[in-house]
C-alpha cells in the first residue's frame, strides 16, 4: 500500500508541471499583447478561470475585474499560446 501511494505521489510530481505547458507565464509575457489567462478568486461564489485579450496583463486584468464584480479578483496565470 505504501509503495502504491509513493508511486502515485511521484507520478503526480512529474505530471503537474506539464499541465501548464500551454501557458507562457514568463515576466516578459505580462507586457505583451494577446490573450491573457486568469484564475478569478471569489468570495461567496465559485472561483473560475477567464481569458481576456488585452494590450498587456494589466489592461486585461482590469477588463476581467470589471466583469467579475466586487467580490472577485483575477490573478494572472500567463498568456495562451
Amino acid at each position: 500500500m505504501n509503495k502504491t501511494v509513493s508511486a502515485l505521489a511521484v507520478a503526480a510530481m512529474f505530471a503537474l508541471p506539464n499541465a501548464a505547458v500551454a501557458l507562457n507565464s514568463s515576466f516578459d509575457a505580462m507586457s505583451q499583447s494577446g490573450n491573457h489567462k486568469f484564475y478569478v478568486w471569489c468570495t461567496g461564489k465559485d472561483d473560475y478561470t477567464a481569458t481576456q485579450a488585452g494590450d498587456n496583463a494589466k489592461a486585461a486584468q482590469a477588463a476581467v475585474a470589471s466583469k467579475a464584480g466586487s467580490k472577485c479578483w483575477p490573478v494572472w496565470q500567463g498568456m495562451e499560446n
